[in-house]
């Protein structure tokens, strides 16, 4: 086991960059594939705050923010 985790899509190209990248550093991660396995609302609580972010930080910019039912009023 890692101590490196990445949650990878394989047909994002970012998402391979990242990988890519991590693992020319030497490292090997592990690997979840979150579109079969995603990360429980608790997961991704502790991933928000362990990054020190906001739920609308976490969130990619290119998203309508609507569509995902997130708003101001949501926090952790």
């Amino acid at each position: 086991m890692s101590d490196v985790k990445i949650y990878h899509n394989p047909e994002c190209g970012t998402s391979r960059n990242t990988l890519a990248l991590i693992q020319n550093a030497g490292i090997e991660p592990d690997v979840i594939l979150y579109l079969e396995h995603p990360p429980t609302p608790t997961e991704l609580k502790e991933m928000i705050q362990a990054a020190g972010l906001t739920v609308q930080a976490a969130i990619r910019t290119n998203v309508d923010r609507k569509s995902t039912r997130l708003n101001s009023s949501h926090s952790m």
